[in-house]
Parts: structure tokens; sequence; C-alpha cells
């Protein structure tokens, strides 16, 4: 798919939603190198009533997300997320501070569970709730086990692995977590349903054991989102432009292949 049948795409997208669009699609994690260019597009877009965001990531820094969603609100009156495949873990973060969000039959949300640099192997992300299993782990095994002496063979190797200045770094991150998809919500995706805020929260990130658990636009709306199903005409752009971006990144890892 070539720029201009992309961009007609896009065009034709905001006239159905009467919206203006923009796209993040990435597979590397979101973090706030997206700030810069972001404030650039809405600048030139300017102050308007409603704008759609047309979200791919599989997630990244615990901030960001709340980072984008002011930027953004400071040029619009409202703001909805349209979710073509993947909003994972931090990226399902952003979700919660639309308005609504625009999923169809094969698009997905995910648990709450920002990624941090693993502290052995610095190129590797990891979960930040892998640590707090973990740790949930080590206590199970000492509460379990008779012998506290066995116990202790057992356990301090590992915990001797564990940096207590990296394990408290890693409990703010998820307590952050839950404070941005509180406020969030509370502000924007259930103003209305203030009694429902707690409950979503937790279920986001608490209520998943898979990092990568697929959320549907169905148990979206189960838990409480505000979930617009695209049909016909609208949901058939909305995967037009994903395969064109999709083939686009495919084009360009080619080329570095060589």
């Amino acid at each position: 798919m070539e720029a201009e049948e992309r961009l007609a795409y896009i065009k034709r997208l905001e006239e159905l939603r009467d919206s203006k669009v923009l796209v993040y699609f990435s597979y590397t994690p979101l973090d706030d190198t997206i700030l810069v260019p972001l404030y650039k597009q809405l600048e030139e877009i300017g102050h308007t009533q409603r704008i759609d965001l047309i979200l791919h990531s599989y997630g990244g820094s615990v901030d960001t997300p709340y980072k984008v969603v002011m930027l953004i609100r400071e040029f619009c009156e409202e703001f909805a997320v349209i979710v073509p495949f993947v909003a994972k873990s931090a990226a399902s973060m952003l979700v919660l501070g639309a308005d609504e969000v625009v999923m169809g039959p094969i698009s997905e949300l995910g648990p709450i569970d920002p990624l941090v640099k693993h502290p052995v192997y610095k190129d590797v992300l990891i979960p930040v709730q892998a640590v707090w299993h973990c740790l949930d782990y080590l206590k199970r095994s000492i509460s379990n086990c008779a012998d506290l002496e066995v116990a202790a063979l057992l356990v301090t190797p590992l915990l001797n692995m564990l940096d207590p200045l990296l394990i408290g770094d890693y409990e703010k991150t998820i307590k952050a977590s839950r404070q941005y998809a509180e406020t969030l919500l509370s502000r924007y995706m259930l103003k209305d349903l203030p009694e429902q805020v707690q409950k979503v929260t937790q279920a986001l990130t608490e209520g998943y054991f898979s990092h990568g658990y697929p959320i549907g636009r169905r148990e979206a709306k189960d838990l409480g989102l505000n979930v617009t199903e695209a049909q016909g005409e609208l949901w058939e752009i909305i995967w037009k432009l994903y395969l064109g971006y999709e083939q686009l990144f495919q084009e360009k890892e080619s080329k570095h292949l060589y």
C-alpha cells in the first residue's frame, strides 16, 4: 500500500468519525521519544473537537501513556483510541485515558503490566509483575515448607540475586501503574461511573496472570470500558490501515536485512 492510499483511508476515516486521526504504530517499547513528534503533529492540527488515535503497540514505559493522554487532551474536547489489532500493557493504560475505545473482532487490549529492564541483561525487558510473582513464590515456598533449614537452602540463592533497591523500584512501578490507571479511569473513561473505577483498576493491574492475556472487545465491555464495536465500512478501513502499516514495517525490516 502506497502512502497516498494510506492517506486516503485516513481521510475517509476522519469523515466517518468526524475527527482528526493520528497514528502510532510501533514494535519498539512505548517511551517518551513519542512526545516531541506527537506535539509537532498536534500543533499542525491545532485545537479540534475530536482526535482519534490509531494505536498499535505492545507496551513500554509506565509514565509515557499518561503524558500522551495529557498532551493530546490539550488539543481536543473528545479523545478516542482505535485499536486495529494490539494495544497491550502500557498501551492499554493509554486507552483508559480516552472517552471511548474502538475495537474490531481481532482487536485486543491486555493487562496493565509495564515493562522494566532486566537487572542483569540490560537489553532485555521484563513485565514488572514477574518480579512480584517471584517474591510471592518465595514467600509461599517458605510458608509451605515444614523444615525451615530446607526452606532456607531453597530460597537463599534466589534472595541473594535480588537487589533490595531494585525490588523497591519495581514495587514503585507497580504502584504507579495502579495510580495512573485509577486517575485516567476516574477522569475520562469512567468519569460517569466512579463506582466502577476501583474494580476495573484491580482487574487490569492484578486480575490476569499472563502478560499477553488477550482482552477482546466483549471482555473489555464486560469489564466496564466504553467500547465502540467497529463494523461495516468503519472496520474495513481500520483493518486496511493496519495491513498497510504492517506492510510498511515489513518492507523497512526487509531492507535492513540486505
